[in-house]
């Protein structure tokens, strides 16, 4: 068995600073990053809306400074008042 500590570890470290939001792979939208369960006890970083992101892999999430543009990480953090810049992907888009 391989030890993933290191993988999570420097996956942590990407996503560690303040103001690090992240895009999945080529995607636009930005998100708020925190810490979930991962395998083995680790905690690695996850997008707060908690959107799927197929075949998790450290290079699914590269890591940005621009502003979050999720509706959904941007509710979770409290933010409603930029929330018109996105469109509801499913009608009002509800948690």
């Amino acid at each position: 068995m391989t030890d993933i500590a290191p993988l999570a570890a420097s996956t942590r470290a990407v996503f560690g600073d303040p103001g690090v939001h992240a895009v999945v792979r080529s995607g636009r939208t930005v998100h708020a990053v925190g810490l979930g369960q991962w395998v083995e006890g680790e905690e690695v970083p996850e997008l707060l809306c908690h959107t799927g992101v197929a075949g998790w892999s450290p290079t699914a999430l590269a890591p940005t400074r621009a502003a979050v543009t999720c509706v959904r990480c941007l509710r979770r953090i409290g933010d409603s008042g930029t929330a018109s810049r996105q469109l509801p992907l499913f009608g009002d888009d509800q948690d």
